[in-house]
């Protein structure tokens, strides 16, 4: 058995044995600050509060969405209208949270007690929560992704009626066609209704995909933090710092003396990895998430209105 690939295997499981230990005792730690000095309940009873405040500045945005905001001129009828929609399932979450407020004390408390099992699997939870509470914001997103979509594809499916196009599903492709009168009256009102509608649908798409995106960077760095705990080479790192000899790049030789008619006299030293050559090298592969598209086509996807999932697990194929 090669020499390098058995001291590369035993590196891999040290750091994952170090990692594990590593974690568990940062778990505990934090199991251990929740269950002192009652922190649990504090954290329950500022989160009631917290999630009325959260729906408060809700609420006064689309009181402020329903009226002139920032001087634009909107549809009024179908702003009352997502405006009311909006204001309802807030009041509905609202009504949720208050319904389950005597059990979130119970929910952190045994919710506390899987920190035992690691800080990576704390964070987990903690963006499982996350997600939970802001649920409403994710609807509301869908809400207005959805309706902001269904119009752009409308318009561009109505603009290439007007030219004479239509696209062709069979082949995928955009082929010529031939409209009557009547097509191209029913095409033309129905492309000015969507059209004057777009600002409305469009503002009230920008404001939640903005406060989706919040949430998701948020929940993408507890994602980070886990995939940097499981995969940090801890040991690796700390072999390099305390016995250098020990991961050797190679060796290089320096110069004692250089004097002629003596012989030349070589100092033999060991060229150490460097550090960051150490975590590539020595990093545990883990099943973190990623981005599923480059940032420009995640830009076209808010653009058009498409749903983004922007974290996804590495072995699962993209669509």
């Amino acid at each position: 058995v090669n020499t390098s690939e058995t001291k590369k295997l035993y590196s891999e499981k040290a750091n994952m044995l170090v990692s594990v230990l590593v974690d568990v005792a940062l778990g505990v730690l934090l199991m251990l600050w929740l269950y002192r000095d009652d922190h649990i309940t504090m954290l329950a009873n500022t989160l009631v509060p917290a999630a009325d405040h959260v729906a408060k500045e809700l609420d006064q945005l689309l009181q402020w969405l329903m009226g002139a905001p920032a001087g634009l001129k909107m549809n009024r009828a179908l702003d009352q209208v997502l405006g009311r929609f909006f204001l309802y399932h807030i009041h509905l979450w609202i009504s949720y949270i208050h319904l389950m407020s005597p059990f979130i004390e119970g929910i952190l408390w045994y919710g506390g007690l899987s920190a035992c099992l690691g800080l990576s699997f704390a964070l987990s939870l903690l963006s499982d929560m996350v997600a939970l509470f802001t649920f409403h914001i994710y609807c509301f997103y869908v809400y207005g992704a959805r309706l902001y979509c269904l119009k752009i594809y409308g318009l561009s499916s109505l603009w290439r009626l007007f030219r004479g196009k239509k696209w062709n599903v069979l082949r995928q492709r955009v082929d010529s066609c031939s409209y009557d009168l009547d097509q191209l009256f029913i095409g033309t009102l129905l492309f000015t209704i969507l059209l004057f509608l777009l600002p409305t649908t469009a503002l009230y798409y920008l404001v939640f995909t903005l406060l989706r995106l919040v949430v998701v960077l948020f929940q993408g760095v507890l994602h980070l933090s886990v995939d940097f705990i499981n995969s940090f080479p801890l040991f690796a790192v700390g072999l390099r710092i305390c016995r250098s000899y020990r991961l050797a790049e190679g060796v290089k030789f320096r110069v004692l003396c250089d004097e002629p008619g003596v012989a030349l006299h070589l100092l033999m030293e060991i060229n150490p990895l460097k550090v960051s050559t150490v975590v590539q090298t020595y990093q545990t592969p883990t099943y973190s998430c990623y981005p599923r598209d480059s940032w420009l086509a995640l830009v076209k996807k808010l653009f058009v209105g498409e749903l983004i999932y922007p974290w996804r697990h590495k072995t699962t194929k993209a669509d």
